[in-house]
């Protein structure tokens, strides 16, 4: 180790760039009691974590695919955020509208299955399947502060107006969106409470090692 590189301060982990992985990740490293320094090259959120879609979801799709371990995390999360944040998470009803032509989207592990026992839907989605997966997107999580899913009448609710005549009914479930600047925010403030470093305008040039550090 060089005479300049003895001079400077010695953290264990260094994070480069302030969106919601790396200020999770501060997070996270600095309440393991680890030392932390995070630096961004313009201001926390600045990129891509403030410009999401701002749902944090279960991963409904994903059970097409027999996520089902994924599934099951995603949702607890979903639950424990919005437990920890409820000033910036906020539940979210989706509709999802159903007419028997729907069809699945390429060749999935159950559209297979699907084809396999049941050869005369010729690919397409029927009604109980959805109904299923919206069970169990229910119940992977052991969901407790959304309500669950509901069948909609698009004949008679104000959800079928902007929809053609063909849809007659619909499933209703729950998600949800946060702020997703602030979540970022959030996260480096407590990262910095919790004892890390945080920079920003702090733009990360160049690496070199030095024996055993960077």
């Amino acid at each position: 180790m060089d005479r300049e590189a003895e001079t400077q301060p010695v953290h264990d982990v260094f994070v480069i760039g302030g969106g919601i992985n790396g200020c999770g990740i501060a997070r996270d490293a600095a309440g393991r009691g680890l030392s932390v320094l995070l630096a961004e090259k313009d201001d926390l959120a600045s990129a891509t974590s403030s410009a999401s879609t701002k749902l944090f979801h279960g991963g409904l799709r994903y059970l097409e695919f027999f996520e089902f371990r994924l599934v099951r995390e995603a949702l607890a999360e979903r639950e424990t955020l919005l437990r920890a944040m409820p000033h910036i998470s906020w539940p979210m009803r989706f509709v999802l509208p159903y007419h028997k032509s729907m069809r699945f989207e390429g060749n999935t592990p159950t559209s297979k299955l699907l084809g396999t026992v049941m050869p005369w839907m010729k690919g397409r989605r029927p009604a109980w399947l959805i109904r299923f997966g919206l069970f169990l997107y229910d119940h992977l999580g052991k969901r407790e502060m959304l309500p669950g899913t509901t069948r909609v009448d698009l004949t008679k609710g104000p959800e079928g107006a902007p929809l053609a005549d063909r849809y007659r009914f619909a499933y209703e479930y729950s998600d949800c969106w946060v702020e997703d600047s602030r979540l970022v925010a959030l996260n480096a403030r407590d990262a910095a409470e919790r004892g890390a470093s945080i920079l920003t305008r702090t733009e990360v040039v160049a690496a070199r090692r030095a024996g055993d550090l960077w």
